[in-house]
């Protein structure tokens, strides 16, 4: 299955939206939920090591 081409406005705002709700889960200490952002991450071709700065994966 091929991803739908994506602009790099769409791009952006979904890492930006994945990046603020993987540092609320982090701060709140939900590890179910960085498991769950990671996996939309990844099913959306995003590496959230390379947004936050952060290996990806339960910290």
């Amino acid at each position: 299955m091929s991803k739908a081409p994506t602009s790099p406005a769409r791009e952006q705002a979904l890492r930006d939206s994945l990046l603020v709700r993987f540092a609320s889960a982090a701060a709140a200490g939900n590890i179910d939920m960085k498991e769950a952002l990671n996996r939309e991450a990844t099913y959306l071709g995003i590496q959230l090591n390379k947004i936050d700065g952060s290996t990806p994966g339960i910290h």
